[in-house]
């Protein structure tokens, strides 16, 4: 390189350093803060330390600690989320009081005998031939419940799980259970009135687990008995007369995916992830249950026949539904067996105790017909699109529990939309959908004795399908 290379750059450098100086001086004198400069931990040879994880509610990010199992009888206000306030919580007790003074009018019906031939004897079907148009009428008598401010209300902070509504008919209460441990209400007749005059909905959260609540029963016998089952191993139940909660059975050695109850709201039959199936007596102590190991991957369902409680259906990973004699059970000693080509996510017995329907990421659901042989005979497969992916809870059918109607069930829709079906015909009776809703009800659940809907989304938020108010048009006389 030539000399007068040499000089060129030099002045060159001289120059650009120059530049610095004079860009420095201007930034002291303008009194802006240094920006913080990234340095590399890796290239420094130093351990990062892991962030605490977060869980970001309603745009605010809350630092959520692993908690331990919470122990033993857990008072409202111990357990209230930061969403319900004291005054909310005393309220929720008055809503508790009310309600435990309803006394339960439960029927028995007579089980229904069905003909297994390929025709249809709707004489045999509850309702009859006009049985389903019935349901239609029903079905299209139904909106959802709005007004100018929402359409659909947050009951709880996570992925809803579980949906209930308490069976009484004077008060509409709806229970969820969230993947966080919350257990949310939603008072749904009533309101208050906010600081901006406006109506708000009355809902209230309790942290009554501390890990997933994956099922939610009342007692089939006391409607002031709310059953919770959870992944943090425990299965808890809600005193509402006492308005707290108590242990009914721990063991933290599973994570608890279901539950159903027998007839008399004494025996709790419950399946886990790890592929046992217990049977749980709650007026022994807590620790004291029976369990077998009936699948080698996780039961995701369990459900108990209402017309005869010895009878169990399985549903599990192993791409098979099971039929079992609850008095005989073993790993071999399942009744049958029905196998299918992809994981079965859930299978529950109808009200009138002779039908079985099934849900599969095979794409289909599937009724089933208990026959006089103590089998189960495939009747009717519905093509339905169940490949809900990781961040909506997996599609589950659920029956109308009321026995005197025409068979039928309601599950989740992909296209933010519920679809009922007929479990006689198969047809598509309706599908619950409304241009206001954003978000998928994957959990949906009817009320025992009203013509009311309610479904739950992966975003904590619940839907409420109701009757359509009929105006009385006002005449004005002058």
């Amino acid at each position: 390189m030539s000399m007068e290379n040499n000089n060129a750059m030099n002045e060159y450098e001289r120059q650009r350093l120059e530049n610095i100086r004079k860009n420095e001086e201007i930034l002291k004198q303008l009194d802006i803060p240094e920006l913080p400069m990234r340095k590399s931990l890796r290239i420094r040879g130093v351990q990062a330390e892991k962030p605490d994880p977060k869980w970001k509610i309603d745009g605010q990010f809350l630092k959520i600690d692993k908690k331990a199992r919470l122990e033993g009888i857990l008072a409202l206000h111990a357990i209230r989320s930061n969403r319900t306030s004291i005054d909310d919580t005393n309220q929720f007790m008055g809503i508790l009081s009310d309600l435990s003074k309803v006394k339960d009018s439960r029927q028995d019906s007579d089980e229904v005998k069905r003909s297994q031939t390929d025709e249809i004897n709707f004489d045999s079907v509850p309702g009859g031939r006009e049985g389903l148009k019935a349901i239609r009428w029903r079905c299209r008598s139904l909106s959802l419940k709005s007004t100018e401010d929402w359409s659909s209300v947050k009951v709880t902070p996570g992925r809803i799980y579980c949906l209930s509504f308490h069976p009484s008919k004077e008060k509409i209460l709806v229970t969820a259970g969230d993947k966080q441990g919350f257990l949310g209400f939603w008072n749904v007749n009533e309101s208050n009135v906010d600081s901006h005059g406006k109506d708000e909905c009355q809902t209230f959260m309790f942290e009554a687990h501390t890990s997933s609540i994956t099922c939610s029963k009342y007692s089939p016998t006391n409607s002031n008995m709310l059953y919770t089952s959870s992944y943090d191993g425990s299965i808890r139940y809600f005193d509402l007369n006492k308005a707290r909660f108590m242990e009914a059975f721990v063991n933290e050695d599973f994570t608890y995916t279901q539950f159903d109850m027998d007839p008399t709201g004494q025996i709790i039959y419950f399946s886990t992830n790890e592929g046992t199936v217990g049977i749980k007596d709650i007026r022994e102590p807590t620790s004291v249950f029976t369990g077998h190991k009936l699948h080698d991957k996780k039961v995701g369902c369990v459900s108990l026949n209402p017309k005869c409680p010895e009878l169990m259906v399985t549903a599990s990973l192993e791409k098979k539904m099971c039929l079992w004699d609850v008095r005989k059970l073993g790993p071999d000693s399942t009744i049958q067996e029905c196998t299918f080509t992809n994981a079965v996510s859930s299978a529950y017995w109808s009200p009138t105790g002779d039908k079985v329907v099934s849900t599969s990421f095979d794409n289909f659901i599937r009724v089933f017909n208990y026959d006089e042989e103590r089998k189960l005979k495939e009747r009717i497969q519905i093509p339905h699109n169940n490949q809900v992916g990781r961040w909506v809870s997996a599609f589950h059918a659920s029956w109308n529990p009321n026995p005197n109607l025409h068979p039928h069930f309601i599950v989740g829709n992909l296209k933010r939309s519920a679809d009922i079906y007929s479990a006689v015909t198969g047809d598509l009776i309706w599908n619950m959908r409304d241009e206001r809703l954003t978000a998928i009800p994957a959990i949906n659940a009817f009320h025992p004795k009203l013509n009311l809907i309610v479904g739950g989304a992966s975003n904590g938020k619940v839907v409420v399908w109701q009757e359509k108010r009929k105006v009385t048009p006002v005449i004005v006389i002058d």
